[in-house]
Formats: structure tokens, C-alpha cells, sequence
């Protein structure tokens, strides 16, 4: 055997994986730097009965951490074969101020990140978070605007609402969008009084399930204090309209808080950013917290309202369900819940 071909013996594994190498960093490099492909969205027909949607925020990290969450988000998609849309409470990036709607960052820590096949065709609809603002909320509400990348991303403006379904004639679900780093008097007043307008408008348009949305908590368990403005005046405003459920991020972990007289309270804040410890003591009204990565879930049709929240390995942590027709205190309606969907996602 000649030298050469000696040589070339002891080469080749080397070879071989320099291929695979250079192979895998410029499908890596594609799938991260490449221009997402405009894609038709699916949206839910007007008169659907039944709408499922994911919530997470505190996402935008463009770490492992983001990825995995996404692909829990996929796995629970395609086993419980429902997913008509994905709310972003916020902090959608963190670390460099977005540049443009054609900065990269929109590649790897959206477009890229959310790609799998029950997500890849489905609206995002974004709000802003502490760490959007000032400099990229004008940038994330101009992506929305014009379209760019997929055209998934929603965010017509600091805050907006949309309708979902039908319920007997008028929408199943109104959701609200505000932004919550908007608390100076003027602008928190604008806010309020949209709120007012969506929920208190000519009663045959009025939703079976109402919904705000919005960056920071109004109740939690975190540890930070509670935001006195939120309390004060916005928390009144929901109960006077009877709103079903506010969710929210800030906190980097989940929580579900239960209070009498007041909304349901989902945080859904692992989405990829580093968690944040839970206090070791924690009071009454917290029926359900995990210190971990991962998304919540809620399905609505005429009759209830299923919220579940899942772990970066699609698992299921936690599953309650709120009769429409419960007319008690908050934490009498509340009641854990075994249904298809649960059964499904095990």
C-alpha cells in the first residue's frame, strides 16, 4: 500500500467530519441569517366555536433556552392537533437594540425559533415588555405594519384588541392588549378607557370570555413588589367589566394566582430568558407555580375555559377548567381539570 493511500486511510474520519461540520454550520447559518419566506396565515374562521392559544413571554433571549421552548410548544401542538394562535407577553428581545425591521435578531429570536409546522402558519400577536422599550417598540410595531419577515408577527400599536370565534351570534373571546410600561397618568388613562370602550360597547357584540394581556403582573409572587399603579387602577376597571383572566410575564417563571372578586391571574414568564427564584414563602391563592421554562396554554368554547401550563419537554404541569355558567367566588369555580386535551398532552 502506498503511502498516499495511507494517508488517506488515516484522513478520511477527519475528512468526514469536517464535512458534516461545514455542513451543519451553514444549515445553522441558513436557518438563523436567511430571509424568512412571507407565509399565508392561518387564522381562525370568525365562527368557529372552539379557539386554543399558547401564552409566554420573557422570551427573546435567542439561547438553547428559547429553542427548547418552542419545540415543547410544537410537540403539544401537533398531539393535541388545536392551535390557532400565540400571544408574546413581552420582552420579545433582549440584548442589542433592534436596528431595523431587517436586523437579524428578528431571525434568530422569532422567525427561526417558532418555525416548526403547526407554528410556522399561525399569528403571533406580541405586546411590549420592559425590555422592548424605548428603542425597539417603534421597530416591533413597523415589523407588524409592514408585513415583514413571515407577516405571523401582530402588533398594530402599544395597545390594540381582537375578537376570536362565535358564540350564538357574538365573539367567544375578546382579547385586550396594553402596554404596561405606559403608567404615566396620560397615557395609562388612554389605556383605561380603551379597555372600558372594548368591554362596555353595544351588549350584542359583547364576548363570552374576556381576556387582558399585557407585560407586567398585577398580582404575583415574585420578587418584586406588587405595582401599585396596576392595583389602583387598572385592577378596578377589570373587575367593574368582568374580566375573566389577565396574563402576563415580568416574573421569569409560572405562577397561577386565585383571588376572590378578582381575574383569574396567569404568568407565563419562562419562555427562554434565566428563571428567577420563587420566594420560599408563598401566601394563599397560589394554586399552581414551577420554577421552569415553558409556556401556558387556554382553550375556550361557550361552555368553559381550560388553562394548562407545559415545561420546555412539552409535560404537563398543571390543568384547571372555569365553568362559564359559575356564578360563585373565583376559587369555588376553579377546579382541576380531566378532559380530551389533557389526555392528549400526557
Amino acid at each position: 500500500m502506498s503511502a498516499i493511500m495511507k494517508h488517506s486511510r488515516w484522513l478520511a474520519p477527519f475528512v468526514s467530519v469536517a464535512a458534516i461540520t461545514i455542513g451543519t454550520l451553514t444549515a445553522v447559518g441558513y436557518l438563523l441569517f436567511s430571509a424568512p419566506n412571507r407565509v399565508q396565515l392561518t387564522v381562525p374562521s370568525a365562527t368557529t366555536p372552539r379557539i386554543s392559544f399558547f401564552a409566554l413571554g420573557d422570551q427573546g433571549s435567542g439561547q438553547i433556552e428559547q429553542w427548547k421552548v418552542a419545540r415543547s410548544m410544537e410537540s403539544v401542538a401537533e398531539r393535541t392537533g388545536a392551535l390557532d394562535f400565540v400571544i408574546l407577553l413581552g420582552d420579545n428581545f433582549y440584548g442589542p437594540e433592534l436596528t431595523s425591521i431587517h436586523d437579524l435578531q428578528w431571525n434568530w429570536k422569532f422567525e427561526s425559533v417558532y418555525s416548526g409546522w403547526m407554528l410556522a402558519t399561525i399569528p403571533f400577536y406580541a405586546l411590549l415588555g420592559n425590555h422592548d422599550v424605548p428603542a425597539d417598540a417603534q421597530v416591533e410595531i413597523r415589523y407588524a405594519q409592514d408585513h415583514a419577515g413571515s407577516g405571523r408577527w401582530q402588533m398594530p400599536g402599544h395597545y390594540y384588541s381582537r375578537d376570536f370565534g362565535s358564540d350564538d351570534g357574538h365573539p367567544l373571546l375578546r382579547v385586550v392588549f396594553i402596554d404596561s410600561n405606559q403608567l404615566e397618568p396620560g397615557d395609562l388613562d388612554k389605556q383605561i378607557h380603551f379597555v372600558e370602550d372594548a368591554f362596555s360597547s353595544d351588549p350584542g357584540r359583547q364576548a363570552t370570555w374576556r381576556i387582558v394581556v399585557a407585560h407586567h403582573p398585577i398580582r404575583h409572587f415574585g420578587i418584586e413588589r406588587e405595582n401599585a399603579v396596576l392595583v389602583s387602577q387598572l385592577l378596578p376597571v377589570l373587575q367593574k367589566y368582568h374580566v375573566d383572566l389577565y396574563m402576563s410575564g415580568h416574573d421569569h417563571n409560572q405562577q397561577f394566582i386565585v383571588r376572590d372578586g378578582e381575574p383569574y391571574y396567569v404568568i407565563s414568564g419562562g419562555g427562554g430568558k434565566k428563571l428567577e427564584q420563587l420566594p420560599t414563602t408563598q401566601g394563599n391563592g397560589l394554586p399552581f407555580t414551577a420554577l421552569a421554562y415553558g409556556f401556558s396554554s387556554v382553550a375556550v368554547d361557550a361552555s368553559r375555559m381550560v388553562i394548562s401550563y407545559f415545561d420546555d419537554d412539552a409535560r404537563m404541569l398543571s390543568h384547571y377548567a372555569i365553568e362559564r355558567r359559575c356564578s360563585a367566588p373565583a376559587s369555588t369555580c376553579l377546579q382541576p381539570a380531566i378532559d380530551d386535551d389533557a389526555r392528549r398532552a400526557d
